[in-house]
Protein backbone atom coordinates (compact mmCIF):
# COMPACT_ATOMS: atom_id res chain seq x y z
CA UNK A 1 0.00 0.00 0.00
CA UNK A 2 1.04 3.84 -0.90
CA UNK A 3 2.24 5.96 2.91
CA UNK A 4 -0.06 8.69 3.60
CA UNK A 5 2.67 11.32 2.69
CA UNK A 6 2.92 10.14 -0.55
CA UNK A 7 -0.44 10.84 -1.31
CA UNK A 8 -0.43 14.16 -0.04
CA UNK A 9 3.13 15.05 -1.83
CA UNK A 10 0.91 14.28 -5.40
CA UNK A 11 -2.03 15.77 -4.40
CA UNK A 12 -0.41 19.19 -3.05
CA UNK A 13 1.80 18.91 -6.13
CA UNK A 14 -1.09 18.66 -8.21
CA UNK A 15 -3.11 21.91 -6.94
CA UNK A 16 -0.39 23.67 -7.39
CA UNK A 17 0.15 23.00 -10.37
CA UNK A 18 -3.02 23.02 -11.36
CA UNK A 19 -3.72 27.06 -9.69
CA UNK A 20 -0.02 27.51 -12.13
CA UNK A 21 -2.07 26.45 -15.06
CA UNK A 22 -4.92 28.39 -14.23
CA UNK A 23 -3.06 32.24 -14.56
CA UNK A 24 -1.71 30.60 -17.97
CA UNK A 25 -5.06 29.27 -19.37
CA UNK A 26 -6.61 33.39 -18.33
CA UNK A 27 -3.30 35.13 -19.92
CA UNK A 28 -3.64 33.35 -23.53
CA UNK A 29 -7.31 35.14 -23.70
CA UNK A 30 -6.24 39.19 -22.91
CA UNK A 31 -5.89 40.85 -25.89
CA UNK A 32 -2.47 42.68 -26.25
CA UNK A 33 -1.88 46.00 -25.69
CA UNK A 34 -1.12 46.65 -29.63
CA UNK A 35 -4.97 45.22 -29.70
CA UNK A 36 -6.32 48.11 -27.02
CA UNK A 37 -4.14 50.50 -28.74
CA UNK A 38 -6.05 53.25 -31.15
CA UNK A 39 -3.78 52.79 -34.22
CA UNK A 40 -4.98 56.53 -35.88
CA UNK A 41 -4.19 58.28 -33.30
CA UNK A 42 -2.17 61.59 -34.16
CA UNK A 43 0.41 60.90 -31.95
CA UNK A 44 1.30 57.61 -33.90
CA UNK A 45 1.61 59.81 -36.93
CA UNK A 46 4.14 61.68 -35.30
CA UNK A 47 6.45 59.26 -34.91
CA UNK A 48 9.10 58.99 -32.37
CA UNK A 49 9.37 62.57 -32.07
CA UNK A 50 10.95 64.87 -28.73
CA UNK A 51 8.08 67.31 -27.38
CA UNK A 52 10.35 70.22 -29.22
CA UNK A 53 9.75 68.46 -32.48
CA UNK A 54 6.44 67.93 -31.81
CA UNK A 55 5.86 71.70 -30.80
CA UNK A 56 7.62 73.36 -34.04
CA UNK A 57 5.13 70.88 -36.14
CA UNK A 58 2.35 71.84 -34.40
CA UNK A 59 3.45 75.33 -35.07
CA UNK A 60 3.72 74.82 -38.74
CA UNK A 61 1.03 73.26 -38.94
CA UNK A 62 -1.12 76.26 -37.52
CA UNK A 63 0.43 78.42 -40.00
CA UNK A 64 0.19 76.48 -42.66
CA UNK A 65 -3.35 75.80 -42.06
CA UNK A 66 -4.12 79.35 -42.56
CA UNK A 67 -2.43 79.61 -46.02
CA UNK A 68 -4.00 76.61 -46.94
CA UNK A 69 -5.72 76.26 -50.54
CA UNK A 70 -7.68 73.48 -52.06
CA UNK A 71 -6.57 72.04 -54.69
CA UNK A 72 -9.43 69.82 -56.99
CA UNK A 73 -9.11 67.60 -59.81
CA UNK A 74 -8.20 64.38 -61.57
CA UNK A 75 -5.47 61.91 -60.18
CA UNK A 76 -3.57 60.58 -63.10
CA UNK A 77 -0.47 59.58 -61.44
CA UNK A 78 0.96 58.38 -57.81
CA UNK A 79 4.88 58.99 -57.63
CA UNK A 80 7.25 58.69 -54.61
CA UNK A 81 4.39 60.67 -52.34
CA UNK A 82 3.95 63.09 -54.74
CA UNK A 83 -0.01 62.92 -56.48
CA UNK A 84 0.08 64.66 -59.92
CA UNK A 85 -3.31 66.46 -60.15
CA UNK A 86 -5.48 67.75 -63.77
CA UNK A 87 -7.10 70.30 -62.31
CA UNK A 88 -10.23 72.24 -64.35
CA UNK A 89 -7.92 74.51 -66.78
CA UNK A 90 -6.22 71.27 -68.00
CA UNK A 91 -3.03 72.41 -65.76
CA UNK A 92 -1.33 69.46 -64.00
CA UNK A 93 0.04 70.32 -60.15
CA UNK A 94 2.72 68.33 -58.04
CA UNK A 95 1.30 67.84 -54.87
CA UNK A 96 3.48 66.75 -52.59
CA UNK A 97 2.94 64.44 -49.14
CA UNK A 98 4.52 63.15 -46.00
CA UNK A 99 3.51 61.12 -43.38
CA UNK A 100 2.00 64.13 -41.63
CA UNK A 101 -0.50 64.18 -44.99
CA UNK A 102 -4.11 63.05 -43.68
CA UNK A 103 -5.29 60.71 -46.70
CA UNK A 104 -9.25 60.18 -46.54
CA UNK A 105 -10.27 56.94 -47.39
CA UNK A 106 -8.49 55.14 -50.85
CA UNK A 107 -7.52 56.92 -53.05
CA UNK A 108 -7.10 55.25 -57.05
CA UNK A 109 -5.41 57.12 -60.06
CA UNK A 110 -8.07 58.33 -62.38
CA UNK A 111 -10.40 59.37 -59.31
CA UNK A 112 -11.29 63.15 -58.68
CA UNK A 113 -9.86 64.62 -55.35
CA UNK A 114 -10.01 67.50 -53.29
CA UNK A 115 -6.14 67.92 -51.62
CA UNK A 116 -5.88 70.97 -48.95
CA UNK A 117 -2.43 72.27 -49.28
CA UNK A 118 -0.57 74.87 -48.02
CA UNK A 119 1.53 77.80 -49.88
CA UNK A 120 4.50 75.25 -51.04
CA UNK A 121 1.88 72.92 -52.49
CA UNK A 122 2.58 70.62 -49.43
CA UNK A 123 -0.51 68.41 -48.91
CA UNK A 124 -2.38 68.67 -45.23
CA UNK A 125 -5.30 66.59 -46.14
CA UNK A 126 -6.45 64.32 -49.16
CA UNK A 127 -10.02 62.93 -50.23
CA UNK A 128 -11.78 62.20 -52.96
CA UNK A 129 -14.08 64.72 -54.16
CA UNK A 130 -17.69 65.27 -54.17
CA UNK A 131 -19.32 63.62 -57.50
CA UNK A 132 -22.03 66.64 -57.40
CA UNK A 133 -18.55 68.76 -58.35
Amino acid sequence: MVSIPKIVGVMSCGLLLGFGLSNTSQAEHAPAPSDVMKTDAQSDRQGFQSDDDKQMNEKQGSSNAEGAKTIKGELFRIEDGNYFVKVKDGKEVRVQTDKTTRVMGEIKKGERIEAKVNSENHALSIRKADASH
